[in-house]
């Protein structure tokens, strides 16, 4: 099997804020037929990102549910998927030259955005350029930024900078979560070690542990979608055990 070799993601760049729901709404204001509609480069990208969640996201979900499930990505009803839209978008600003020119002779072109399956020179281009490099030798930069992610939407309000000597607390951090077995399940107690992990020591992580990240958060978004409160308040039911524990044998703060 052939090397591949690329340059890993830069994520400086700006991300188109327009979400498909709003391209939906702009269009339909202002045109009667959406089956058949050219769009501004900004329009085709929040199509292109819906197009990539659904796609990297479907198989977690058996086939009668897909529909619902692609309607309910349009229509904003599940926030965490952002996370994936995000990386999209960060995807499209990293094409190379050749992708990005067949991402312009898309713009040309006219697009159904009442049934957005039925675009099929659109999803072979996801499917190439976005999905194919997400679930393969980019899938530890999708894990890495989805630690980022949650590390600052999901888990930042816990207390991770009152965390003293960090690698011996991780260890004790990741005792206690074992011992929540009837809380969590095995993947989800590992999951949570990682996420203590890359806030608490960043630079240890490896791209193996990005990579298991990666392949969980994709494969289990859904379910993560309903289950994350919960996790976070054991995750920061934990941290704060530890906070407290080493204020004991520390001694009060002044």
């Amino acid at each position: 099997m052939a090397e591949v070799v690329y340059d890993t993601l830069n994520f400086e760049g700006s991300i188109d804020e327009k979400t498909f729901h709003g391209t939906l709404r702009e269009l339909e204001a202002i045109e009667s037929n959406i089956s058949k509609i050219e769009l501004s480069g900004e329009q085709l990208n929040s199509l292109i990102a819906v197009l990539f969640v659904y796609g990297l996201h479907y198989d977690e979900l058996a086939e009668a549910k897909r529909p619902r499930f692609l309607n309910t990505l349009v229509e904003e009803k599940l926030p965490l998927f952002q996370l994936s839209q995000t990386f999209a978008g960060h995807l499209l600003n990293n094409l190379g030259h050749e992708a990005r020119q067949e991402l312009h002779m898309l713009q040309q072109l006219e697009h159904n955005i009442e049934d957005v399956l039925s675009n099929e020179s659109l999803l072979d281009f996801v499917e190439m350029e976005l999905l194919d490099p997400a679930s393969s030798f980019r899938k530890w930069e999708y894990g890495r930024f989805a630690m980022a992610y949650m590390g600052q939407h999901v888990f930042g309000h816990i207390k991770w900078n009152k965390i003293k000597n960090k690698e011996d607390s991780l260890q004790r951090i990741g005792e206690r979560l074992d011992k929540q077995q009837e809380k969590m399940d095995s993947q989800e107690r590992l999951f949570l070690q990682l996420i203590a992990k890359g806030m608490l020591l960043p630079q240890k992580i490896n791209m193996s542990e990005f990579l298991l990240v990666g392949s969980y958060v994709q494969e289990n978004m859904m379910r993560l979608s309903v289950r994350l409160k919960e996790l976070s308040i054991i995750l920061e039911g934990v941290i704060e055990k530890e906070i407290s524990r080493q204020k004991g044998k520390e001694g009060p703060s002044l």
